[in-house]
């Protein structure tokens, strides 16, 4: 049977974005009136974009409500907001800045998995949270081609430097065949028969929300809330 052909991931590189992004300066007083610190001074151009599409909405709207939700890309260890936007319909865009640089580390894959030219230091995005404001919720979002028994899951990664990562770990079930470009790439995890595989995504998989809401989200992820 013929594969259909597959759209390729949503992470897009916009033209010059400038600070006629009224929404974002909108929302952005709104953040910080909650404490939120928006990693975004005003006059700097926003010039990538993660785009993505809750695909159970219902769930979504049941434990945070219909209007008012916004999409945050958060690094929550250190407790920065790296960027935002609204859901609306189901949809959200998320405006990274341009000279954002994540706290990379050492990629180390593992043993028996090579990087070329030379191993990259990379950041691993961590999930996406919806919140919403006035209730005080949020719940988690995460990437994948099926809400509860997925088979292939999506993260991005930032990476210092371009890399061609190859390999199968030692003694493992999971194997390598990755390009990474400098800056931010769309990374997918296939599960397949006996082994997993770490590989450039291929498809705009759908987002999905997670059932089970986070109560009283400010003083569960304090560090974000209240980072200056």
């Amino acid at each position: 049977m013929p594969h259909a052909q597959l759209e390729q991931p949503r992470f897009e590189q916009l033209r010059s974005i400038r600070p006629g992004l009224p929404s974002l300066r909108r929302w952005s007083s709104r953040l910080l009136g909650l404490g939120l610190a928006l990693l975004m001074p005003a006059a700097q151009a926003v010039t990538v974009s993660l785009e993505g599409q809750v695909r159970n909405l219902p769930v979504l709207e049941r434990e945070l409500g219909p209007d008012g939700v916004l999409v945050l890309l958060t690094n929550l260890t250190a407790g920065h907001l790296v960027g935002f936007g609204r859901l609306q319909e189901g949809q959200f865009q998320i405006g990274i800045p341009e000279k954002f640089r994540p706290p990379v580390r050492p990629a180390q894959f593992c043993a028996g998995v090579r990087s070329l030219p030379s191993e990259p230091k990379i950041y691993i995005a961590e999930s996406l949270l919806a919140y919403q404001p006035d209730r005080n919720a949020a719940t988690l979002l995460y990437q994948a081609d099926h809400p509860t028994d997925p088979t292939r899951r999506v993260q991005w990664f930032y990476s210092d430097r371009a890399a061609t990562v190859r390999g199968r770990c030692s003694g493992l079930n999971t194997a390598y065949q990755l390009s990474l470009r400098a800056g931010w790439t769309a990374v997918m995890t296939v599960s397949q028969p006996g082994h997993f595989l770490v590989t450039n995504a291929t498809s705009n998989l759908p987002y999905w929300a997670q059932p089970t809401p986070l109560r009283n989200a400010r003083t569960l992820f304090r560090t974000l809330f209240t980072h200056r």
